[in-house]
């Protein structure tokens, strides 16, 4: 291979590798830019002087050098946007602690008391809405009662700890979905959530979970925020 294809193929190879990973610039990178830069100056030291580099083909190769220094530049330069995204999301989790908020989910907890709120919006007015509780660890539905004549909005039932025998169950947590139907049988839509105080955050593989009782949320669920 001559100088001007190992200096094409060098570009082209560090080129390729740059748009498609798009990653920070290392030394690898670094080491790329150099053997450009010594097979460029071979090819001008050791050039035929009856037969010298084509000038258009000259620019071309120093076009190709400015395009490497260009995607590492990016690179770095991502990677410098991405870290500060996440410095930014990682600040809002924190202010988060103390506040009362909502957010998506379908679980609920049974404290000392024996009982567990089952939280839910409803689309439109609703003639009955049908809540079953399951055991978080099987899976298995444990009990299913209804509530009658609820309006459109947010819903607050309350469960009594008891399966359909009316035995008691164990503290811990459940999940629970609901189904709701107006007057004239059609479905009324539903959206399950939960609701509590931040009482703290903590981090997994980098993202940002919200502690509200035994429970962990994204920042991605909560709909609603209100202050303590």
């Amino acid at each position: 291979m001559d100088t001007t294809s190992s200096i094409q193929s060098v570009t082209q190879t560090y080129t390729d590798s740059s748009a498609s990973t798009m990653e920070t610039a290392s030394s690898q990178d670094l080491a790329t830019q150099e053997v450009f830069i010594e097979l460029l100056t071979a090819q001008l030291q050791y050039q035929d002087p009856l037969d010298p580099a084509d000038n258009q083909e000259f620019v071309s190769q120093l076009s190709q050098l400015s395009t490497v220094e260009q995607l590492r530049t990016a690179n770095a330069n991502l990677e410098t946007l991405q870290l500060y995204e996440m410095s930014i999301n990682n600040a809002q989790a924190v202010s988060m602690i103390g506040k009362s908020i909502k957010a998506s989910g379908d679980v609920t907890v049974m404290d000392s008391s024996g009982r567990a709120d089952v939280s839910f919006c409803l689309d439109n007015d609703a003639a009955v809405a049908r809540i079953t509780i399951y055991d978080s660890d099987s899976g298995n539905a444990v009990r299913t009662f209804e509530a009658y004549e609820l309006e459109a909005g947010n819903q607050v039932v309350t469960w009594d700890g008891e399966n359909n025998d009316g035995s008691p169950l164990p503290e811990g947590e459940y999940t629970f979905s609901v189904t709701a139907e107006d007057t004239d049988g059609n479905t009324v839509g539903v959206e399950t959530f939960i609701s509590g105080v931040v009482e703290g955050i903590s981090f997994e593989n980098g993202i940002p979970l919200l502690h509200v009782g035994n429970q962990k949320v994204t920042m991605g669920e909560i709909f609603e925020v209100m202050q303590e």
